[in-house]
């Protein structure tokens, strides 16, 4: 276990650290004992030659007596201060030699060492000791020096030796031999610190099996007893048989209670996850069918005028919708509506709304007969009371005459060189009450005018800093754009980007819809009922689009729906007209001859060489243009061309 290789690897460090402390200590405490006891040695040799002794008589007389009384007191000395020899002697640094007058030593055989080998004998030196150089410079004091000889590494103490006039006469050398220092120094280690480090071995083991039997046996249990649950959080761990009334007893009944615990929940977020999963799949079918009944973007250009829509649910589905109709008249009539709430519930009251107005368009209805039927349809068909805001607009794209009602709706913005909110009566809501008399209103819209119907998702917008995006900051929107030559998707492509750069990847808090209606310029241009026509049609379009690869192909196809209508059509007054804009070319005939609608025709298939010089027919315009609309408006056929240039 890496517990019990820790704890040893600490014993053994502790161990070596304290050895280490022990021997410097005890190295450090016999030097200064040493040295103390050589302060000793040398005072009461320099007390031998100032009162017993005298310096002179061991030098001059020849009396062995003299000579042997001081090796004797030496031999006391070496004794009493553990030296290996006590001698006096002096140095000649020209000669580089010692003179020993007397010497000491420890015992007898070193003693008739210092006998035989020192006393009254001179020995060349090659260099001088430390405490050597230092003494006969003048120092005073006990010196230390280091001298390997062959006896051994010793340590030297030497001390200086006076006379009465302050002459260095001598010096005092005491020999404390490094073996046996080190002798001391491991018999210290030995008696000092093995017991302890047996006393601590014995503990650290005692201390290890006590670990290993109430903690590390049983957090082993708890950690593969973990690790096999982690990988089947299904099954129910084995139990652990940990009864102690400890911490580690309180862990083991807390893991196992956890274990009941995590298995509970796992079933539980199962089951949740299944069913968020169905939920998941039925919302995402539910925003498929509200898609096809509202799309979350459409675009559609007619003969003078142009609309555009989007939405964007703040959940899966939602409560904004739209309604754009091209009636019989050839009037266009739309309807912007939003259900309180959001989410399922508003999501179904949309889709009976929606059902319901648009019931109310086909028949005809004016805008305040379509909200006026709407409310009361919804008024019978309540049970939550939620309640219905809506805007209705019909425009007669010839004469641009606008009739439009509100139902508490947000106002909506109109489009001219300065956009200003249009503020009529507010209306009440639908739904909330049985006997609502909505109002009409009528303006006139001119070319390159509209008005921009959307939902309170859109002036309600949050940033992160809570702040709303406001009408001020969609009239400013509706400003970029420049009116007069923008379609209607450039306004909505400029609100949705506005929008988006103001909330800062906020989620948006409630669904936004935006729709535009655009009234544009038709710009109808007679033609004459024969091929010279198509000349004309030529010069128009390289004049608007360029001479381009693109619109020679466009001009087959308006060549081969000249021809049709000039043979077949049996029309008497034939127009045209021709734009572009934002890569899109826009050729649009009308005539006043029978009703035929070359878009819901299927082409026959010929060979090709049966067919007619000079043109390919419904197929070669089906091919060519990027979309082709046929509607049927006051007794004229209205065909209209697009191809992207």
């Amino acid at each position: 276990m890496w517990i019990t290789r820790y704890f040893l690897g600490i014993l053994f460090v502790a161990m070596l650290l304290a050895a280490a402390i022990d021997l410097h200590s005890t190295y450090v405490e016999n030097l200064d004992e040493s040295e103390a006891s050589a302060i000793i040695c040398a005072e009461n040799v320099t007390r031998m030659l100032d009162l017993e002794c005298s310096l002179d008589q061991i030098v001059s007389s020849p009396d062995d007596e003299i000579i042997e009384e001081a090796r004797e007191i030496l031999h006391e000395q070496c004794t009493s201060g553990r030296m290996d020899y006590i001698y006096i002697y002096t140095v000649d640094k020209t000669a580089m030699t010692r003179y020993y007058y007397v010497c000491g030593g420890y015992s007898d055989k070193e003693n008739e060492i210092a006998e035989n080998e020192f006393s009254r004998h001179t020995r060349p030196i090659i260099q001088l000791l430390d405490g050597e150089e230092e003494l006969l410079a003048g120092g005073r004091g006990l010196r230390k020096g280091l001298c390997d000889n062959r006896y051994g590494d010793d340590i030297v103490w030497i001390y200086p030796y006076y006379g009465p006039d302050g002459k260095l006469l001598a010096l005092i050398g005491m020999d404390y031999n490094v073996n046996r220092l080190i002798r001391d120094v491991a018999s210290g280690f030995v008696h000092d610190i093995i017991p302890f480090s047996i006393l601590l071995v014995l503990s650290m083991l005692i201390l290890l099996y006590y670990m290993q039997h109430r903690i590390v046996s049983p957090i082993k249990a708890l950690s593969d007893s973990m690790q096999e649950f982690a990988r089947d959080t299904g099954i129910k761990p084995q139990p652990l048989n940990i009864h102690s009334n400890d911490e580690i007893g309180e862990i083991a009944q807390s893991y196992e209670k956890m274990a009941d615990d995590i298995i509970s929940y796992v079933g539980n977020i199962e089951a949740l996850t299944r069913e968020k999963l169905e939920n998941d799949v039925q919302l995402g079918v539910a925003r498929g069918i509200q898609n096809g009944m509202v799309p979350e973007k459409f675009d559609f250009d007619g003969a003078g005028f142009s609309i555009s829509a989007m939405t964007r649910p703040a959940k899966a589905v939602g409560g904004d919708f739209y309604e754009a109709r091209i009636r019989d008249d050839g009037s266009v009539c739309l309807v912007m509506g939003d259900v309180s709430g959001k989410g399922i519930s508003a999501a179904i009251c949309m889709a009976m709304m929606k059902t319901a107005i648009k019931e109310e368009m086909k028949a005809g209805l004016s805008p305040a007969e379509i909200l006026n039927r709407a409310n009361e349809e919804l008024c019978d068909h309540n049970p939550e009371n939620l309640f219905v805001t809506a805007f209705t607009v019909n425009m007669d794209p010839a004469t641009g005459t606008v009739v439009y009602a509100n139902a508490g709706h947000t106002y909506p913005v109109l489009i001219k060189d300065d956009p200003e909110l249009l503020i009529p009566e507010s209306g009440t809501p639908l739904g909330l009450f049985e006997d609502t008399d909505i109002k009409e209103h009528t303006m006139t819209l001119l070319p390159g005018q509209g008005i921009i119907l959307y939902t309170d998702g859109v002036t309600e917008a949050v940033n992160p800093r809570n702040q709303f995006f406001g009408t001020d900051r969609l009239l400013e929107a509706v400003k970029c754009v420049p009116a007069g030559t923008a379609s209607s998707k450039d306004y909505i492509m400029e609100v949705s980007r506005k929008v988006g750069d103001f909330c800062e990847g906020n989620d948006p808090f409630d669904d936004m819809a935006v729709l535009v209606l655009l009234r544009q310029d038709i710009g109808i241009t007679q033609l004459s009922l024969d091929q010279s026509s198509f000349e004309e049609v030529k010069k128009a379009v390289f004049s608007v689009a360029g001479k381009t690869k693109e619109t020679r192909r466009a001009l087959l196809a308006c060549d081969e729906a000249l021809t049709n209508i000039i043979r077949y059509s049996q029309a008497t007054e034939l127009e045209y007209s021709c734009s572009a804009s934002s890569g899109l070319l826009r050729v649009v005939f009308s005539d006043n001859g029978i009703e035929f609608d070359p878009v819901s025709v299927e082409p026959e298939d010929k060979e090709f060489e049966l067919l007619e010089h000079g043109g390919m027919g419904l197929r070669l315009m089906r091919q060519t243009a990027e979309s082709m609309h046929y509607e049927r408006s006051k007794d004229r056929n209205i065909l209209t061309l697009d191809f992207k240039v």
